[in-house]
């Protein structure tokens, strides 16, 4: 556990009801009228009820400096979990087995997406990995000149970046919609008001991956006289299965182009909208075969001379759906 300390600042009592009076500088344009309005105030018929909304979902100022009137510390969260089990049998004098299972398991929460995100409590993003690995292997000695080692193994690694809200649509509870049928892109769009934090869920979030390698070995070491070979073959398969829904909340930009960004968000003007309704699950799949002989010769105590050849065929990857195209 860490405090993550950021100081921002947010929008006072007074101006997320539309009164800009004791604001500096205290003036707020009227876009239509390209005036001032009375006494530095929106009225309530010029607001919109979901740039009210919006504007609710900041915190109130926590201290008096200008420009950064809010502070906060909530804790980083990190845990980290490793398990290792080896265990090597004899079968028999001239064979030896042995297994191992490795296992990382880590759950890390960032209150703080990062530099270019919210800078107040409530918008942070959760960061799964989970990674397996499994091995089995049989060695076996046929004469005091040939050894044969056979080995299976799989690996697995599932790794996330999901937005803090994620399956709640705080779009919906304040009126906007949201872009995605998935629940699991729900949140709040992305919203930037300038002199103030931006607001919203992490734009790049959610994603995830899981890759799955399956490798099966088979290779033998022959000596006779001043000969040592090893020939064998290495296969291997893999599997990624993955999403990333950028944008899937949309974002909402209001620039100030009238001098103060907050009043345009009370009337509800952004400056420019955007955002994407994805497809992009992928289910990758990738083969690989390898072939090896080599023989190294000892020409005398201090001289080896070694030659081998080698194939390797490596498929192109392929969608599991017929969904990708390769170029």
């Amino acid at each position: 556990r860490e405090g993550i300390t950021r100081t921002t600042n947010v929008p006072t009592a007074l101006e997320r009801a539309g009164d800009f009076s004791q604001s500096n500088p205290p003036f707020v344009i009227d876009p239509f009228a390209q005036q001032p309005f009375p006494n530095a105030r929106i009225p309530l018929t010029r607001q919109h009820p979901v740039g009210r909304a919006l504007a609710a979902l900041y915190p109130l100022p926590n201290r008096a400096v200008p420009s950064q009137n809010f502070v906060s510390s909530p804790a980083l969260r990190d845990r980290d979990d490793h398990l290792d089990l080896r265990l090597d049998h004899a079968l028999a004098p001239s064979s030896e087995l042995s297994f191992r299972y490795s296992f990382a398991d880590r759950s890390f929460f960032q209150p703080f997406s990062g530099s270019t995100f919210a800078a107040v409590p409530g918008y942070g993003t959760d960061v799964p990995r989970r990674a397996q690995n499994v091995m089995l292997s049989e060695t076996h000695i046929f004469s005091p000149t040939l050894l044969h080692e056979v080995r299976a193994g799989f690996n697995r690694v599932a790794a996330g970046s999901f937005h803090q809200n994620m399956g709640t649509s705080i779009n919906r509870a304040i009126g906007l919609p949201e872009l995605s049928s998935h629940s699991r892109d729900f949140g709040l769009s992305f919203i930037t008001v300038p002199g103030f934090s931006s607001l919203g869920d992490e734009y790049n979030n959610p994603q995830h991956g899981v890759t799955n390698s399956y490798q099966l070995l088979d290779h033998a070491t022959w000596s006779r006289g001043r000969h040592l070979a090893k020939f064998g073959f290495d296969f291997r398969a893999v599997q990624q299965n993955a999403f990333r829904d950028v944008q899937s909340r949309g974002f909402i930009n209001f620039l100030g182009l009238t001098g103060n960004a907050l009043s345009e968000l009370l009337q509800g003007l952004p400056s420019y909208t955007g955002g994407a309704r994805l497809d992009n699950h992928q289910h990758l799949r990738t083969e690989s075969y390898n072939f090896f002989l080599q023989d190294s010769y000892r020409l005398r105590s201090d001289l080896t001379v070694s030659a081998g050849l080698r194939y390797e065929y490596n498929s192109p990857p392929v969608d599991a759906e017929d969904r990708a195209n390769i170029y």
